[in-house]
């Protein structure tokens, strides 16, 4: 029955590309054709075998899978945009240099090199509370580290803190019926630029089921990584965090016990960027009793009185300062993405530039991005995420070395994007081979070889109706269903870079499932038709931007218009559910 509505499917699509409507430009044919199963199910079965053992940034078996698409870019006739590193070495005579190519590896001029900084806290950290005894003098007292205060920071260099501290409440700027723990009972601002902010974990009234502020149940309210964005923005040095005591906690040590692993994890930045970021400083009760033990009132009296009434209690600490060191250990690691070019026929469009990507890292052993924490240690092979999209980019690749469209595209492997995207944020950022401001568009594939056969994920189409139409457009020779719910995942993947410069993309996915960052994800569980699929999909999505006059624009669209978006989409998942529910085929 499948088959026989297939047919008649194509039929009426071939009827309406016919009549001009959606047409896709001319040409091509030649490239959809070469476009292979096997191809693809060679390309997965080696990025993902165990011999690459997870192809983490900066490895060795990282180094490997970029001069294996390096390798079928050159095969391809694609252009490296690199010259290979030259050595020098004197002439017979000794009189003078003479350069030859250095030969330090396979493909070279097909990798664009950078540095990544792998930034860990170190062992030793202190925190001291100076007091002020008369006018001339003061005592300092000092914690030890992990038994009385715990740091969380995702900074990449060291840093020293001594500043003045100030009271505020449980950190909210911007609570239900205009509470401001930024004030103080009066109202009045509390200036804490370039002081230390103390809050209280949690909120008001938290225990309260009537209270506005359970209702609304705001991730403002209990995160203290949002804030310590609120104090950061309001000029804040560090954010101290303490206990409530208006209920029975953990002692400090079992309280944070499950978090103290993500504290101490390593995190990935690009070096030429400095990330100071606030950090956070999770006290026990010891310090909180020198802090409050000057003033008026204790910490439980101010905290009842803000849950009677809903009135802030902020206030400066006088006579108090707090010193904080936090140390800084620095790795550097070099890896590389991988790029190659095709230049435009046509004069006019080959300055512009259309990217197509995927990344080609995964998290190696899990010993930085692991779901499950028990399984570190054990080959994270990557099969879907993202050796089915390195394979569909290889194929797209090779696809247009069969059809030269008007404009010119650049093909990016990234790297690093299991540690933050930094591959494609160094492109955009900091090295963009081919200006930004000529990049008409950019198509990512990352996941594209799980779950529904039928059913894909787009994004990007938050960010511009012409770029939907254009992968509906495209759609008509492939036959999926289009959903376009992603819009938590649009700054999650490769295209985020782009999008936030405000260029158009395109974003292929098939979805999450139970083996993301898992050792399981594996080559056996891929879909390899529908990665071809997706592969002429992204295909004929770039031959449209690169062929036609006008390039896709780029608007952010209205809450109303994304939600009648995601409303498409669950109706059509609903359709496919109770499609397969019912046994059609």
């Amino acid at each position: 029955m499948k088959s026989v509505y297939m047919s008649c499917w194509f039929t009426l699509i071939l009827i309406v590309i016919g009549t001009g409507f959606g047409q896709i430009p001319e040409a091509y044919e030649s490239g959809l054709e070469v476009i292979s199963s096997e191809w693809i199910f060679n390309h997965v079965y080696f990025l993902a075998s165990d011999s690459m053992k997870g192809r983490p940034a900066g490895s060795t078996e990282n180094l490997i899978a970029a001069q294996y698409i390096a390798g079928h870019f050159e095969q391809f006739g694609l252009e490296p945009l690199f010259e290979r590193p030259r050595r020098a070495r004197p002439d017979e005579n000794e009189t003078y240099l003479t350069y030859e190519i250095e030969p330090t590896g396979y493909y070279n001029n097909y990798f664009q090199r950078f540095t990544v900084q792998k930034s860990t806290l170190a062992n030793q950290h202190s925190l001291g509370i100076i007091k002020d005894t008369d006018e001339f003098s003061s005592i300092t007292h000092t914690y030890r580290f992990e038994d009385n205060f715990l740091i969380q920071y995702d900074g990449n260099a060291s840093i020293s803190i001594e500043a003045p501290m100030v009271f505020a409440g449980y950190g909210i700027e911007k609570g239900v019926d205009g509470y401001n723990d930024f004030t103080d009972m009066h109202g009045n601002v509390l200036d804490v630029r370039n002081k230390i902010v103390v809050i209280v974990d949690g909120f008001p009234q938290e225990h309260n089921p009537e209270s506005n502020f359970v209702r609304e149940r705001n991730a403002y309210y209990t995160n203290p990584l949002r804030k310590a964005e609120v104090a950061g923005d309001l000029g804040a040095h560090a954010l101290i965090v303490t206990g409530s005591r208006l209920q029975y906690e953990l002692p400090f040590v079992y309280k944070y016990e499950q978090r103290i692993n993500s504290f101490r994890s390593s995190k990935y930045s690009i070096p030429e960027r400095k990330i100071r970021r606030v950090p956070i400083i999770y006290i026990d009760e010891v310090i909180t009793n020198q802090i409050f033990d000057d003033a008026d009132t204790d910490l439980r009296e101010i905290l009842l009185a803000i849950e009677n009434d809903l009135t802030p209690r902020s206030f400066y600490l006088p006579g108090k300062k707090m010193s904080v060191e936090i140390n800084i250990e620095s790795e550097l690691l070099h890896t590389q993405n991988v790029m190659a070019f095709l230049e435009g026929s046509d004069e006019q469009y080959k300055h512009e530039i259309v990217v197509i990507g995927a990344h080609y890292d995964h998290v190696g052993y899990g010993y930085y991005g692991a779901l499950d924490r028990a399984k570190i240690g054990q080959i994270h092979n990557g099969a879907d995420d993202n050796a089915s999209g390195t394979s569909a980019l290889i194929e797209v690749a090779r696809a247009f070395s069969e059809s030269q469209p008007k404009r010119s595209l650049l093909f990016i492997a990234f790297d690093a994007e299991e540690m933050g995207l930094l591959g494609s944020r160094h492109y955009v950022n900091y090295q963009p081979i081919k200006p930004v401001e000529n990049t008409v568009a950019m198509i990512n594939l990352d996941m594209v070889g799980r779950n529904e056969t039928e059913l894909l994920w787009v994004g990007g189409g938050f960010y511009g109706h012409d770029i939907k139409n254009i992968a509906e457009r495209a759609n008509t020779l492939v036959g999926f269903e289009l959903l376009y719910n992603v819009g938590l995942l649009s700054f999650a993947s490769d295209q985020a870079p782009f999008l936030r410069r405000e260029i158009p993309a395109l974003f292929f996915f098939s979805g999450m499932h139970d083996d993301y960052h898992q050792p399981t994800d594996t080559p056996d569980k891929l879909d390899i038709e529908k990665i071809k699929r997706v592969s002429q999909l992204a295909y004929l999505s770039a031959w449209i931007i690169a062929n036609e006059d006008e390039v896709p624009e780029y608007r952010s669209l209205t809450l109303d218009e994304r939600k009648e978006l995601i409303d498409e989409s669950l109706k059509k998942i609903q359709q496919n559910r109770q499609q397969s529910s019912s046994g059609i085929e």
